[in-house]
């Protein structure tokens, strides 16, 4: 292969270069283009491209180059913006600017001692533990479940919840679900032994390679995920499309699936109706349910199972972990009061 085609920086050819590129090796080279945009998602780009963007502007108002920028620059923004902006914030954007100098070929070097220094002790003195919502355990979300309404929007939440937990699907994944079976979508099989939730592209697998997951029958009906899932599939007359969907207040069913951001107001409104039902004032429900999101019902199955002696290769295989290393936070969390030291002292 051409040596022009074999030395492609970053996937990307000069100007310069491509224009004197045969038109084979200029269209492979504008394909290689198009590939490096895939390498990381949407979301991801469209976040670097508005860290950019405030750099940018930032730089400007002081009068100072961009791209490329001295590192300098680069660690004065990053000072500026100390305490402001969250720590993670920061780091991407620090490397959002990075990764546009790269592209514009040029290198944004912040490995010398100076920068290295005060980045570490700016990460030291603003850095904060993740904000984790609580995760919903089993006796909870049992009551939580219960207290919904018996209405169709009920059901609904019912089904979301419980099949969101058991799955340990993130809210993405759950708004995302079809009821059949469609090229490029995530869908929920029916069987015999239960669901099969079959993910298509999901935040650890952008190679789109796929993960089944199963859902089996649970012991109580009030609570089981199957026959909760069948039961608004059924109230809801679905045969295609999405799985979960809005639910006006008439009873009528709409046509778009849910949101992430509707799925962790379900799980929230779940919580007040619990908290309210057990004699909590309007104010304390909402206090309480505002500890809960959408990835409580995923760390809630991982730690709920955990506590009850789950192995950890099942409780990484269930929430699809790549590393074992991420289960095990999920674990620790859920055996912390099994054979504990201070338990066994004769206290």
């Amino acid at each position: 292969m051409p040596n022009e085609l074999i030395c492609l920086d970053n996937s990307a050819l000069d100007e310069a270069t491509a224009a004197n590129l045969p038109a084979t090796i200029s269209s492979i080279a504008d394909q290689a283009r198009d590939y490096a945009a895939l390498a990381r998602s949407g979301a991801t780009r469209k976040a670097y491209a508005g860290d950019v963007r405030a750099f940018v502007s930032w730089c400007e108002a002081q009068g100072l180059s961009a791209i490329p920028a001295h590192p300098g620059t680069m660690l004065g923004y990053l000072i500026e913006n100390a305490g402001a902006l969250k720590v993670a914030t920061l780091r991407r954007r620090l490397i959002a600017v990075r990764q546009a100098h790269a592209e514009a070929g040029f290198e944004l070097d912040t490995s010398g001692p100076a920068f290295r220094d005060a980045w570490a002790g700016l990460q030291r003195k603003h850095g904060q533990p993740p904000n984790k919502k609580k995760a919903l355990l089993t006796a909870e979300l049992r009551r939580a479940v219960e207290a919904l309404p018996e209405t169709l929007a009920g059901r609904r939440d019912r089904a979301l919840i419980l099949v969101g937990f058991a799955a340990a699907l993130r809210r993405s994944e759950l708004a995302g679900l079809e009821v059949a079976r469609r090229d490029g979508v995530s869908w929920i099989e029916d069987g015999p032994d239960g669901l099969v939730i079959h993910l298509g592209r999901t935040k650890t697998d952008q190679s789109a390679a796929g993960a089944e997951v199963g859902v089996p029958y649970g012991s109580d009906p009030s609570t089981c995920p199957v026959r909760n899932f069948r039961a608004w599939i059924k109230a809801a007359k679905l045969k295609s499309g999405p799985a979960f969907r809005s639910v006006n207040r008439h009873g009528q069913v709409g046509k778009a699936a849910l949101t992430g951001a509707a799925v962790a107001e379900i799980v929230k409104r779940a919580i007040v109706a619990l908290a309210l039902r057990e004699g909590a004032t309007q104010r304390q429900a909402d206090e309480r349910a505002a500890a809960f999101a959408g990835h409580s019902l995923r760390s809630g199955l991982a730690t709920s199972a955990a506590a009850n002696d789950a192995p950890g290769h099942a409780i990484q295989r269930q929430l699809r972990h790549k590393r074992y290393d991420t289960t095990l936070g999920y674990i620790r969390s859920g055996a912390l009061f099994k054979q504990n030291a201070a338990g066994m002292a004769g206290l």
